[in-house]
């Protein structure tokens, strides 16, 4: 099969007279290389460790319990996974709601969520859950941003309910 586009790495010998193209799978890989993903992934690791591991888990655990206190202001919200030792990440569901017109409303707030199944839709269903509101909490989070998503929810909510 020829390849449908040429260029980088997918030509083994090209001359004016014949083209002889590369083994698979670089055949297919024409152009040049991901090398700025091999650069921003060493920028990663670097600012990574400048911080350091266990100091960007005890500031996400901070956000974490600042973020499950202040969301408990919001009327009818139900937290989905709970666990003791769990990541920065809420998920949650509010009564009287769906979670994609919470999910909407904090869009067009300029806050970022996620909505749906989360890739569980079978457990959701097992439960009778319709998805959830999904935050992600990360070192570069604070508690401002926090607050926003708190007064982002209760507003959502009090359009909904």
């Amino acid at each position: 099969m020829p390849p449908y586009q040429g260029g980088g790495d997918m030509i083994k010998d090209v001359s004016f007279e014949k083209t002889t193209y590369n083994e698979l799978p670089f055949k297919f890989e024409a152009g040049t290389p991901n090398i700025e993903a091999g650069i921003t992934l060493n920028a990663a690791i670097d600012y990574i460790n400048a911080l350091g591991l266990d100091n960007i888990k005890a500031y996400e655990d901070e956000l974490l319990a600042y973020a499950t206190e202040r969301l408990k202001e919001v009327e009818g919200i139900r937290f989905i996974g709970t666990a003791k030792e769990k990541s920065s990440v809420i998920s949650f569901v509010v009564d009287g709601t769906h979670p994609y017109d919470i999910g909407v409303i904090l869009d067009k707030l300029g806050i970022a969520v996620r909505t749906g199944h989360h890739c569980a839709q079978p457990v959701m269903e097992q439960f009778g859950i319709p998805g959830t509101v999904r935050a992600s909490l990360a070192v570069y989070n604070t508690e401002e941003e926090i607050d926003a998503l708190v007064a982002g929810v209760k507003r959502a909510v009090a359009m909904l309910v």
